[in-house]
């Protein structure tokens, strides 16, 4: 495959999966980038500061601020202030966010554990190899 092609089809993959998980998040009756913050969040009992969610997220500052407003006008759910730095904000799931958001988050980490499944060890490696050299290069060529 030439690079040119390889490069289309790396993009048509990409999209892919965010369509993927936008049609899932449809489906499941949640606003996409919601999920992807609560997401980001489930597994985080102390919570994560808003520049932390921006990072897992790839989410600007104030989308991620938007996001988090709304979650918290909803009760999904509370900032408080870091102890590190007072200006900054921790965000953590409230109980009955967590009640909420429960069913879409566990049946995304599913779905997510049977594609994984559908793929051997071998071309999980080599799909991890791929994608993180593209990404590297990439990444190195947008730093010249």
């Amino acid at each position: 495959m030439l690079p040119e092609e390889f490069s289309k089809e790396m993009w048509n993959c990409w999209r892919d999966v965010s369509v993927a998980y936008s049609t899932f998040a449809k489906n499941m009756g949640v606003d996409t980038s919601e999920l992807y913050v609560v997401d980001a969040l489930w597994d985080e009992p102390e919570g994560l500061s808003q520049r932390a969610i921006c990072e897992v997220c790839d989410m600007g500052k104030q989308t991620i601020s938007a996001i988090c407003k709304r979650l918290a006008a909803r009760d999904v759910v509370i900032a408080r202030a870091s102890q590190v730095d007072k200006r900054e904000r921790i965000m953590t799931l409230t109980d009955e966010g967590r009640e909420q958001w429960r069913l879409p988050v566990e049946r995304m980490r599913e779905l997510e554990m049977k594609a994984a499944a559908a793929i051997s060890a071998d071309e999980a490696a080599l799909f991890v190899k791929v994608v993180k050299l593209y990404a590297k290069t990439f990444q190195e060529e947008v730093q010249r």
